[in-house]
């Protein structure tokens, strides 16, 4: 099958009626979709590079491509009718890929997504969204998102959220690079990525979900590291946690250091005293 237009999901989304959390009990058993022959558009591959600093001619897709290819079929198992909390308001906390080889830019990859869960924890129920690309057959991508469905009520969800995870110490070395992000910044990644949860588009929309003022895409904060950063598109693993999410307009600052394995990260506010996300690479 080709890739669903995200749109209706988007819309079954806003319309959600669904609770906060699953029922006791509750197991997502074979809940999967999956896609064939999907090529990676130029110009939205382009406006990717161009939005998130990647070189522009590389020629094979950034590390964290594969993510946004697979964003239609994401939708589509959010918004799903097996699904069953509420889409929107849904936090992205850890993020784990494995880039077994380079893909080309052109390369007709097989995209199987599927969900898993929930495990309960203290501020709500985690769920892990599992990604695998292949191309000719054989695995070359894969990435395990955990998502969490916040229990009402709950305290220290975002604050406990920033303890735990790759990369947790403090990079305590000097930036090594400064970045201004503008107020537009969510409209860009999305019109780039096909990404358009309303927390990062507009301060009137931002503040429908709890937000002052809309934040910055968490996938757009790894990318943003990961071309920073020189991350090949092949043959690494990248881990990252997200932490305390970017308000925009903002002034964040990238650190490293060398891990037991690689390279250990942090993207923080301009002081260097907030983390918005921790992370590693490592070869594999």
């Amino acid at each position: 099958m080709s890739l669903p237009s995200a749109w209706p999901s988007y819309a079954r989304m806003l319309v959600s009626r669904r609770p906060a959390l699953a029922p006791p009990g509750f197991r997502l058993e074979g809940l999967a979709v999956e896609a064939r022959g999907v090529v990676a558009p130029a110009a939205a591959l382009a406006a990717y590079r161009e939005v998130c600093g990647f070189d522009p001619d590389a020629g094979v897709l950034p590390v964290t491509y594969p993510h946004v290819l697979a964003n239609a079929l994401h939708l589509a198992l959010l918004a799903g009718p097996v699904f069953p909390v509420r889409p929107l308001g849904l936090v992205h906390l850890k993020s784990t890929t494995r880039a077994l080889r380079e893909l080309p830019d052109a390369a007709a990859l097989d995209l199987r997504c599927a969900l898993e869960g929930p495990r309960e924890t203290d501020r709500g129920q985690e769920f892990d969204l599992v990604t695998e690309v292949r191309e000719a057959g054989a695995l070359a991508w894969s990435e395990t998102s955990v998502v969490l469905a916040r229990r009402p009520g709950a305290t220290g969800g975002k604050k406990a959220s920033a303890a735990a995870g790759p990369g947790s110490t403090a990079v305590a070395s000097p930036p090594i690079a400064r970045f201004e992000l503008g107020s537009d910044l969510g409209r860009r990644y999305a019109a780039a990525s096909g990404d358009w949860n309303p927390i990062h588009l507009t301060v009137i929309t931002a503040r429908l979900f709890g937000f002052r003022r809309p934040i910055a895409h968490g996938m757009w904060t790894l990318a943003r590291c990961a071309a920073e950063l020189s991350v090949p598109g092949g043959g690494v693993a990248l881990e990252a946690s997200f932490k305390l999410p970017v308000l925009l307009p903002a002034t964040v600052t990238l650190r490293s250091e060398p891990a037991t394995r690689g390279t250990r990260f942090s993207l923080r506010d301009a002081d260097g005293a907030k983390p918005h996300l921790v992370g590693t690479i490592h070869p594999l």
